[in-house]
Formats: structure tokens, C-alpha cells, sequence
């Protein structure tokens, strides 16, 4: 039994692996891998993409105008709010000192006179200011020349001379004054003449650039004046500020009432 049992072992094994050789293995279609890519954008022909660019090149060309027209635009604004504020600060002098002043904003042609003040001084008289603006030529450029006179009148001698109605108990004024021509300030000057009492500056003249301010000095006098010229360079738009320092009181010496007896 030992050597049949041995052989019918070994038969079974040769069996097994008769068996397992001629097993096979399951056969798998091989997989086919695809590489998926964009489909191409059609080139853009070459007049299509001129076209394009002279666009996008027009549109820069007006965005960087109207960037231009902004600024243009603002720095009008910025410097009418600058002149603004300087008018304003002007309007607020006799309120921050002890001042004096009459203004006028008139319309008139070149020769004719602006008459301000009527102010009262501290020895009884009051002051007229006469300013005479004509345009001249200037290497080509309007400009004008200001020539100007101040009087201090008393009361009787103001009326005398029709400049009464600018006579004002106020020490400070805004758009007062008047235009005459010139003959009505010569026939003024005429009247007044070496009337005693009358004293008079003749002030320096100036000549102004037309659309500039300047101020024309004389003691404690100060006058702004800032003329534009029309464009018949014959008109003008006018502008004038007289001022001075308002004359401090003299204390009043108290003296001690005597008994009476």
C-alpha cells in the first residue's frame, strides 16, 4: 500500500498540473487613449483686426480728450472758486479792521469817470474819489490807464457841486457811486477851483493789463481797481474799492465836576 499510495499521488499531481497548463486567461481589448484638444479659433483676417485697432484707437483718442476738457474744466473751477474767495475776503476787510470804503461794479466806455466815496472824514469833510479808466494799445494788448483824483469836500461845497447825493453816513458801502463823462468832471474841477477849505491828491497813475486787478496806493488811501475791456475795445466792465484806515477817536479827557456852593 506504501508504494500504491505513493504512485496514485503522484498521478493526481501530474493531473493538477496537466489541468492548470492548459487553462488560459481571459483575453482584454486593449484601450485606445484619444488626446482631446481646443478646436482652433479661425485666425482673424487682416482687415478685421486693422479695423479693430484703428477703434480701439479712436477710442483712447477721445477718452484722452475728454480726460483734457475734465481738467481744463476743473482748473476753471478751481481758480474762479480762488478769485471768488479773494472777492469775498475783499467784502469781509472792513469787517476784520477799522476801515473806511466805498465800492462801485459799473458799466462804462473808455474816458468816463467813476465817482465813489462821500464817506465822512474825521474833520467834518467827506471824500470823493474821481477815477478815469481809458483803454490803450500795449505791444498789441488792451490795456488801461487809470488816472485818478481825490477830494475832500465839506457839506455846502458837495452840494454846490451836485455830489450830495453821495453824501452817506455810513462808514462802509457796496455799489455806490455814479458815471459821468468827463466834461461833467472837468465842469466839477472847475466849480471847486481854489475854493478854501478843499484839499485834493492827485493819485499816481496806473496802467492795467485788461482783465488783472492792481491797487494804486497814496498815504493811507488804497484803491483796487480791475477793468475789462469789451470787444470794441471801447466799453468796459468796471470794478473799483476805495479804503482807508478809519481815523481812531481821541480819548475824552474827563475833568471832575467842582462842587457846587
Amino acid at each position: 500500500m506504501g508504494v500504491l499510495g505513493a504512485a496514485l499521488a503522484s498521478l493526481a499531481t501530474y493531473q493538477l498540473l496537466e489541468g492548470g497548463a492548459r487553462m488560459k486567461a481571459p483575453v482584454t481589448a486593449p484601450v485606445m487613449v484619444r488626446e482631446f484638444l481646443p478646436t482652433p479659433t479661425p485666425a482673424a483676417s487682416a482687415d478685421h483686426s486693422a479695423a479693430e485697432w484703428e477703434e480701439l484707437l479712436r477710442k483712447n483718442a477721445e477718452l484722452t480728450a475728454q480726460l483734457a476738457k475734465e481738467r481744463a474744466s476743473r482748473e476753471i473751477i478751481d481758480l474762479t472758486l480762488k478769485h471768488t474767495s479773494e472777492d469775498l475776503d475783499e467784502l469781509r476787510r472792513p469787517m476784520s479792521g477799522d476801515l473806511l470804503s466805498s465800492s462801485l461794479h459799473a458799466e462804462l466806455k473808455s474816458g468816463e469817470v467813476v465817482v465813489t466815496g462821500g464817506y465822512k472824514l474825521a474833520d467834518g469833510t467827506r471824500l470823493y474819489a474821481f477815477i478815469q479808466p481809458t483803454v490803450e494799445q500795449s505791444n498789441g494788448a488792451d490795456v488801461v490807464r487809470v488816472a485818478s483824483k481825490i477830494m475832500m469836500l465839506p457839506d455846502a461845497l458837495s452840494s454846490k457841486v451836485g455830489l450830495d447825493n453821495l453824501a452817506t453816513n455810513a462808514a462802509n458801502t457796496i455799489q455806490h457811486g455814479e458815471v459821468w463823462t468827463a466834461d461833467e468832471q472837468w465842469s466839477v474841477f472847475s466849480a471847486i477851483g481854489e475854493t478854501p477849505g478843499v484839499r485834493g491828491i492827485n493819485v499816481t497813475g496806473a496802467t492795467v493789463p485788461t482783465g488783472t486787478s492792481s491797487v494804486i496806493e497814496a498815504g493811507e488811501l488804497r484803491l483796487k481797481v480791475t477793468p475789462t475791456v469789451g470787444a470794441d475795445r471801447e466799453s468796459m466792465d468796471f470794478e473799483v474799492r476805495l479804503e482807508q484806515a478809519q481815523p481812531k477817536a481821541q480819548p475824552v479827557e474827563l475833568k471832575p465836576v467842582p462842587d457846587a456852593k
